[in-house]
């Protein structure tokens, strides 16, 4: 074997090695090697195992019936070559080497290979399958359902582990890898980090580690105990990471990421002898893992999925007694439970969170929590009331911000509080207001697309109520553009609902304009006729 042939076999018992750990069977192994190397199927069978070709042959000679055709390692080369040069196997080989490799003899040979064998050999062959061999059968890959996801629709509840990247994607990781690391070590390390992680869209987060940082959390993935404080260090660099891509693109890129984290914490939590301080220290990152998951479910609007997760958040929260998080997470739910239309159930969490926000001494909370708690009350008639916690918002956020304001919450400033004020004015029946506010929020700079999009729906909504309907219509069509840059189920759908309460008016241009649009970007099924 040349010394190249040798790296590349090397590289091959690494990689399989990883994958199997993931669940892949050989075949699909075989499968994702072969959109990488330009080799026979017999050839990738062989690499999928990380097998020499002299052990190989020792094994074929082992198994042989009729014990008198000793193979040879040319000969096997010879047939691994096969048609561009050697020799083709015989059928009875072939029923040899599938036993070896777990697999079904036709999988061994291409289709213009077995086209040129007779009918009763290839009767052989077809009869041919030892698959049941193989510890790891081969994984089922669920397809994602059509249709648009709306508030009468929800989206689909995941089974609450994260989906394990499909054959295609590995073999498209491999080749991202080695357009991005020239070092085959280093490769490996990546390929193993990023199916840990993902897959192809970890790579993003991946850029922002140091090499330290790469190999530190490579060794507490591979082996129980090297989790420490700079591993959680790792893991809570990468989880911030993942709340600035959902900024950028949205739930869906980003929503596998986090719960392949979430599922590696999780990991940690249960196989690793930690100390007192190591180990709440890693359930607040998984309980902040849980809380961005839930988010990204709501987001998607696939509401059982992100109580599942903002429940499991919470009971995290408790046990290391986290009173912002526990706050936090109860303005959470009031907020997905407000969407959802059930006031009295967002009530209830609002008030939950009152005490618990209270505790945590955050002033940027506390503003979070007012502006939450007006917007139920706007939806429930309650003027006085909500306009009173709006103010309460707009001083809290004005505070200096200490140690004690959470991390995650980098994102809200006083132009979150104005965004808000106009999601109030319009829910009390206020559109002179609603436009004060939504030109004071989008005069200012708004880093999150989803943000500015929810801002161009009230504007519209607002402009709907005062039936300048060619200004609703165009601005309408601003948010919907941004559904093309940011992923967000609930801004598509905020846009369908927004375009409805526009039926009245179908035949101005202006919103035939806009129905063509909205059906270019699959925002509706249908476009003018």
């Amino acid at each position: 074997m040349s010394g190249e042939g040798y790296r590349v076999l090397l590289d091959c018992r690494r990689r399989s090695a990883t994958l199997r750990a993931k669940g892949f069977s050989h075949d699909q192994v075989a499968d994702i090697f072969a959109a990488f190397y330009d080799v026979s199927p017999l050839r990738l069978h062989r690499l999928s195992y990380g097998r020499t070709a002299a052990e190989v042959v020792a094994t074929f000679n082992d198994l042989d019936p009729a014990g008198t055709a000793c193979l040879r390692e040319g000969r096997l080369y010879d047939y691994e070559t096969w048609p561009s040069r050697g020799k083709r196997p015989s059928a009875r080989a072939l029923t040899i080497l599938a036993q070896i490799y777990r697999t079904t003899a036709r999988r061994l040979v291409a289709d213009q290979v077995y086209a040129s064998y007779t009918v009763r050999d290839r009767d052989l062959i077809d009869h041919t399958d030892h698959r049941h061999l193989d510890t790891h059968r081969p994984r089922h890959i669920p397809a994602s359902k059509a249709g648009h996801v709306t508030m009468e629709r929800p989206g689909v509840r995941t089974d609450g582990h994260a989906p394990s990247p499909a054959p295609a994607d590995c073999a498209a990781l491999l080749r991202a890898l080695a357009a991005e690391e020239a070092d085959v070590k280093r490769r490996d390390l990546l390929f193993e980090l990023a199916l840990a992680l993902g897959g192809i869209p970890a790579l993003a987060l991946l850029r922002h580690l140091s090499p330290t940082e790469k190999d530190r959390l490579a060794i507490a993935v591979r082996t129980s105990g090297h989790v420490d404080f700079q591993t959680v260090a790792v893991v809570e660099k990468l989880t911030a990471r993942c709340r600035r891509l959902d900024d950028e693109f949205g739930p869906e890129t980003v929503l596998p990421i986090v719960e392949s984290q979430r599922d590696l914490v999780a990991g940690f939590l249960r196989r690793e002898s930690l100390s007192p301080g190591l180990r709440d220290r890693l359930i607040r990152t998984y309980a902040d893992l849980s809380q961005l998951s839930g988010w990204l479910h709501f987001d998607l609007l696939d509401y059982p999925g992100a109580k599942h997760r903002y429940q499991d958040a919470l009971t995290a929260a408790h046990q290391i007694t986290d009173a912002a998080l526990i706050g936090y997470l109860h303005d959470c739910l009031s907020h997905m439970y407000l969407r959802q239309g059930s006031t009295g159930l967002a009530l209830d969490h609002i008030f939950a969170a009152r005490e618990w926000v209270r505790k945590s001494g955050s002033g940027l909370l506390a503003s979070v929590h007012a502006t939450d708690l007006a917007r139920v009350l706007a939806r429930t008639g309650e003027r006085r009331a909500s306009e009173f916690a709006l103010d309460q918002s707009a001083t809290a956020i004005q505070r200096p911000r200490n140690e004690n304001d959470p991390a995650y919450l980098y994102w809200w400033t006083a132009n979150g509080v104005r965004k808000n004020t106009a999601y109030c004015m319009l829910a009390l029946g206020r559109p002179e207001e609603t436009i004060r506010a939504v030109e004071a929020a989008l005069a200012a700079p708004q880093a999150r697309k989803l943000a500015r999009g929810e801002t161009f729906v009230y504007y519209a909504d607002a402009l709907i109520r005062k039936r300048e309907i060619p200004a609703a219509a165009d601005t309408l069509r601003e948010a919907a553009r941004l559904t093309t840059q940011h992923s967000s189920n609930r801004l598509a759908d905020s846009v369908r609902q927004a375009r409805a309460r526009l039926q009245p008016w179908a035949d101005n241009k202006h919103v035939r304009t806009l129905d063509d649009e909205l059906h270019t970007l699959a925002i509706t099924s249908t476009a003018t006729r």
